[in-house]
């Protein structure tokens, strides 16, 4: 009997082992130590950290650090190898930050506090693609390539000098896909990107924005399929040819036959709230009315409706949902209407921080899963969103996640007949 529990609790830890596998893991960087110059001249600590670890695409990097004493920079190699930060690919100023490893290949993370990376405090991650669980390797992925892009190249985003084709001309010929992600180059304050209708490209007119980034340098993964159109809508900017417009198709970037079944997972927008939007309910149960009876997954869109200045979206820990606090958000949109992708699976909290709001029941709860969506349709009038680029490689979350959870059924029937 002794053997056969034994059997069972191993079979069990496989199991569970395997199904953890198919979801993007959460590193917290550093441990307990976090993200901080190490102690004790221990300029590799951070490589000791990543040593033996698999990072996959759709992982997530959390670095937590005190507000105004570190930050995160995400650099080139040469930025790397410097402590360079002059030209980022990105920086997080808030902790705790949560870094989402959406491509394959070398990532690189710098403090940007002058001394603190040449001190220690930097860290290099390659991801791959796949499990972490060994077996057989597919000899052909089906799993697109995805590229980050640099809007301009070198001239960045900024009024182009006589020739308002400029950006015309950088897109041309270039083919973007699904997952691909467009780095805007720009001074905080002297422009602005925002992604619009092609009637409001036309006219240049940001009235309606889908979304608005205000700080630069802004990363915008291009997470569904057919044109996106952007400017700045600092006056006068957009009619002398800052605007960009890019086609994204699904697939690979490097020809060939595509799988004739695709396996990217549905993913549908939400529209919070529906025709009343995101705003002080009659009923502080309200957004967990919404919510109920809904099946998000990674990938997921949530469109919050508000007025600008009237309204925000602030995501919070747990804890901060609870309490409605705000005070360490984990991010926050002043600008309606706020989309937001759900790019990682567990519980997503959010609530409007404006003295009163969440309290008064302007707080919403969602449970992310990851998987195709069967059974349960979206809510009327909700359109679907195409296969996005965000967390999770498309092409092999759908795929692994029914492997997986065979494979834990057959596991958990082998231990249950072992313990009986």
């Amino acid at each position: 009997m002794g053997g056969k529990s034994t059997m069972a609790a191993l079979l069990v830890i496989l199991a569970a082992n395997l199904l953890q596998s198919t979801y993007g893991r959460t590193y917290t960087v550093g441990d307990s130590t976090g993200w901080g110059i190490p102690a004790n001249n221990n300029d590799d600590f951070y490589d000791d950290w990543a040593d033996n670890k698999d990072f996959l695409v759709g992982d997530v990097l959390v670095f937590n650090f005190t507000n105004g004493q570190h930050n995160v920079v995400e650099v080139t190699e040469a930025g790397y190898d410097a402590c360079n930060a002059a030209n980022p690919v990105s920086t997080v100023s808030t902790g705790p930050a949560r870094i989402t490893l959406n491509r394959t290949g070398e990532y690189y993370f710098i403090c940007g506090i002058p001394g603190h990376c040449s001190a220690g405090q930097k860290l290099n991650v390659e991801v791959r693609n796949g499990n972490t669980t060994g077996g057989v390797t597919p000899s052909t992925p089906v799993t697109p390539t995805t590229t980050t892009y640099t809007v301009g190249d070198s001239t960045g985003w900024r009024v182009p000098t006589n020739n308002d084709d400029f950006y015309e001309d950088w897109a041309d010929n270039k083919h973007f896909v699904v997952g691909d992600v467009l780095v805007f180059n720009f001074t905080t304050g002297q422009h602005n990107v925002a992604e619009v209708t092609e009637d409001a490209y036309d006219d240049c007119n940001t009235a309606n924005a889908i979304s608005t980034l205000t700080t630069g340098p802004a990363r915008i993964t291009l997470n569904k399929t057919g044109d996106h159109y952007f400017i700045c809508s600092v006056p006068g900017h957009c009619s002398a040819g800052q605007k960009l417009k890019v086609e994204v198709r699904t697939g690979n970037t490097t020809g060939g036959v595509a799988p004739s079944p695709p396996v990217t997972p549905s993913t549908t927008t939400f529209t919070v709230g529906d025709s009343t939007g995101w705003r002080v309910p009659t009923n502080d149960d309200f957004y967990e009315d919404w919510a109920d009876h809904k099946h998000f997954v990674v990938g997921d869109v949530l469109v919050f409706n508000f007025t600008t200045g009237q309204h925000n979206v602030a995501e919070v820990t747990e804890d901060g949902y609870d309490d409605c606090n705000a005070a360490n958000a984990i991010s926050t949109l002043t600008t309606g209407p706020a989309r937001i992708t759900l790019n990682r699976t567990g519980d997503h909290y959010f609530i409007c921080s404006i003295p009163g709001h969440c309290s008064a029941g302007q707080k919403l709860k969602v449970e992310v899963r990851n998987g195709n969506r069967t059974s349960t349709s979206p809510t009327p009038g909700t359109p679907s969103a195409a296969a996005p680029g965000t967390s999770s490689s498309p092409g092999t979350n759908s795929a692994s996640s029914h492997v997986a959870t065979l494979s834990l059924v057959f596991f958990m029937s082998i231990a249950m007949t072992l313990f009986c």
